[in-house]
């Protein structure tokens, strides 16, 4: 049996796929996942006290993960047996991830599995990643395939790409496993590079709350924002290219260009707006690309890929800030690192599309109690529309008797019934795999 946490992602996370830092603390709701080996050639998966969009149990035969020469059936294949049962597809999927990736050569005889998560689900705090690195931990541990968090973290974005269908990257997974209680974990998603925690300053720490709304555009949003950061880029080293001017900053990530170099040498030549069918009446579909450019999507190049160059910065100076605060109990960096925070929140909005009037509400009221009450910042998290705001605030009474008052508040403007999360817990590498009698 193992545990892994969900994550808050408190600023960068949503850069992630253009070399940001991202700064991801585990929150104290997670997915506990049981394995145990059966003898019947079957995979039985069942939760308890868990359910979402599907049947609480689901069992198959272990020969759908083969074709009949033997070799693994394709993920979108094996995926498609799963299409009324959502929640289990983050299960399967990690099955499938160990078998293709020859990680785990076969499941002998089988393997039931049992899972329960308190994680609130649809809020961006990660709650599918926590249950596809619980899920790979312990049947690592069940079939003795000891793993560094790197290949795991692997292994899930295998499973969540693959066959889940969503977009790449491991910041949450990385969180879910390496993450340590109160503490940032700073990540370099250059790709993965983990670059060590951050402790909070004393008497400092960070809220997630669920807004009950989260918008059905977000997914098709994020990738819409990955897609054109991903031209933006592109067009960045052809004006290199172009112009004869030497050195190309990207480093192939959006985030090693600083706001300054970009706004002298970039932006006034990148497109405010551009349409895929001109993208690829000029370029063609660039090889290599990761992405499929639509010709008849209009890409909001200049704005999306401005988001990501000053996230990346944004993200350093709220290093800063904190490192400062901790070292010299200097409020006045906690209300710098605040506004850092806001105007992240302002730039999902204004320059992704990925802001909601709800989350728009709550900062705004948490903007209002404002470090008087102890509330030193907030911002939208993950993906966006909607989901969760994190909020990095005192943490003493008055802050903790602010939060409720801030949620009435919301609840009367709004009608949701937002649900506030504070607390942190190790992540699954620490916690490890353990016997159950």
């Amino acid at each position: 049996m193992t545990r892994a946490p969900g994550r808050l992602d408190c600023l960068g996370g949503m850069a992630d796929f253009s070399g940001a830092l991202a700064l991801q603390m585990p929150i104290d709701r997670c997915a506990h996942v049981a394995v145990s080996p059966r003898q019947d050639q079957r995979i039985f998966l069942q939760t308890i006290g868990y359910q979402e969009n599907g049947p609480c149990m689901i069992d198959w035969p272990l020969s759908l993960f083969y074709n009949p020469d033997g070799t693994c059936v394709p993920a979108q294949e094996f995926a498609a047996h799963f299409a009324t049962c959502p929640w289990a597809v983050h299960v399967a999927g990690v099955f499938w991830a160990l078998l293709a990736s020859q990680t785990i050569p076969h499941f002998a005889g089988g393997v039931t599995l049992l899972l329960h998560s308190d994680i609130p689900s649809e809020t961006g705090l990660a709650a599918s990643a926590a249950i596809q690195v619980a899920t790979a931990k312990a049947l690592a541990g069940l079939f003795d395939a000891p793993l560094e968090a790197t290949q795991l973290a692997g292994i899930c974005r295998i499973a969540n790409v693959d066959v889940v269908g969503a977009e790449p990257g491991l910041v949450d997974h990385l969180t879910c496993l390496l993450g340590e209680p109160n503490t940032l974990l700073q990540i370099r998603c250059q790709p993965n590079n983990v670059l060590g925690v951050l402790p909070l300053p004393q008497e400092v720490g960070f809220a997630a709350i669920c807004t009950g709304v989260r918008l059905p555009i977000y997914r098709q949003r994020y990738a819409d924002n990955r897609a054109t950061s991903l031209i933006g880029r592109f067009l960045i080293e052809q004006i290199l290219r172009g112009s004869g001017q030497s050195g190309n900053p990207t480093g192939e990530y959006l985030a090693n260009i600083s706001p300054s170099e970009y706004t002298r040498r970039f932006r006034n030549e990148l497109p405010v707006k551009l349409r895929g069918r001109d993208f690829l009446g000029h370029f063609g579909q660039p090889s290599g690309f990761e992405v499929q450019v639509d010709p008849a999507k209009i890409y909001k190049v200049r704005s999306r890929t401005e988001h990501h160059i000053y996230e990346n910065d944004r993200t350093h100076r709220f290093v800063e800030r904190l490192a400062r605060a901790r070292r010299t109990g200097e409020r006045d960096a906690l209300t710098e690192a605040g506004e850092l925070m806001y105007s992240s929140h302002w730039s999902y909005g204004q320059r992704c599309g990925t802001g909601s009037i709800e989350t728009d509400i709550l900062v705004n009221l948490i903007r209002e109690q404002g470090p008087a009450r102890g509330l030193y910042g907030a911002k939208v998290t993950g993906g966006g529309c909607g989901g969760t705001v994190a909020v990095l605030m005192a943490d003493n009474e008055t802050a903790h008797a602010a939060l409720p008052e801030v949620c009435e508040a919301y609840t009367q403007k709004t009608g949701h019934t937002p649900i506030i999360l504070t607390g942190s817990m190790p992540g699954a590498d620490h916690f490890g795999c353990r016997g159950l009698d």
